[in-house]
């Protein structure tokens, strides 16, 4: 026997992890809807199909066109935004990366809010979605669980990321957020943003409702809370990510973080650190 060609692999161990796959048929005014900026513990890839929608990300806001989709980490800081009541279906899916980021960097070599569009030619969009329609059957076995998950990783590994930092350079609403996220320990006050900006207060908060579908000042607490958070799953105890955070006041962000998140910041902390 002539071989002549060998190649010999090692596998590297992956660790076990959940993951769930739903297709996702809904509206503007649906309840089951998330307006607010928020973050999870999970990884999550969202693959539009149809929809008047955009995405906010770390304070990037994604233009979404179907068969475009949106990548998040954990604690990345994101949320859906309506511009009309269009049906809206897409793909959703999550999965726990449980110690294996090493073969998800997509999601993980890359800075917070950046690169998490990404647009796949035609035939590789299609064939994303028949992978999505098939995860999502109740009979798959584990193998072929195994062999659709990583196919659509390795789709995604392969799809171009969207860079729209040009476009959106002189967009009010992309400075105001620029200057809140580098300020976010400092007393901000909306006055001051829209000086900053050069608009009025109203001009500002016209234009954060028709982006983000938020007020500035309703960003600016989701966007100190999400950080806080982030800061407790890196082992901040609770005084420094509330001041790091722009919070001057610990039982006031206590009790602003147990409204938000269901749980004090000290069980948050213990159930998300490392």
């Amino acid at each position: 026997m002539i071989i002549l060609k060998k190649t010999t692999e090692n596998f590297p161990q992956i660790n076990p992890f959940d993951f769930s796959v739903s297709y996702v048929e809904i509206d503007a005014n649906a309840p089951e809807n998330v307006y607010d900026d928020h973050i999870h513990d999970e990884c999550e890839i969202y693959i539009n199909l149809s929809g008047d929608v955009s995405f906010s990300v770390e304070g990037t806001i994604y233009p979404i066109v179907p068969g475009g989709v949106i990548i998040t980490r954990p604690s990345e800081y994101h949320h859906c935004i309506y511009h009309s009541n269009k049906f809206h279906k897409h793909f959703w899916i999550l999965f726990n990366p449980s110690g294996n980021d090493k073969l998800f960097n997509i999601f993980f070599n890359r800075k917070l809010g950046r690169n998490n569009l990404l647009i796949l030619p035609p035939d590789e969009t299609e064939e994303l979605f028949s992978v999505c329609r098939n995860l999502n059957h109740p009979d798959n076995d584990d193998a072929e669980k195994y062999y659709l998950f990583f196919k659509l990783i390795h789709l995604l590994n392969k799809a171009s990321a969207v860079n729209v930092e040009k476009q959106y350079k002189k967009n009010t609403v992309t400075t105001a957020i620029n200057y809140i996220n580098s300020n976010l320990s400092q007393r901000l006050e909306i006055k001051e943003i829209a000086k900053i900006c050069n608009v009025s207060i109203n001009t500002l908060e016209r234009q954060f409702k028709h982006s983000l579908n938020i007020t500035p000042a309703r960003y600016i607490k989701n966007k100190r809370l999400a950080n806080a958070a982030r800061l407790l799953s890196d082992g901040s105890n609770v005084t420094e990510a509330a001041h790091l955070s722009g919070f001057c006041d610990t039982s006031s962000f206590i009790e602003f973080f147990k409204k938000h998140y269901h749980i004090t910041p000290l069980k948050y902390k213990y159930l998300h650190i490392d």
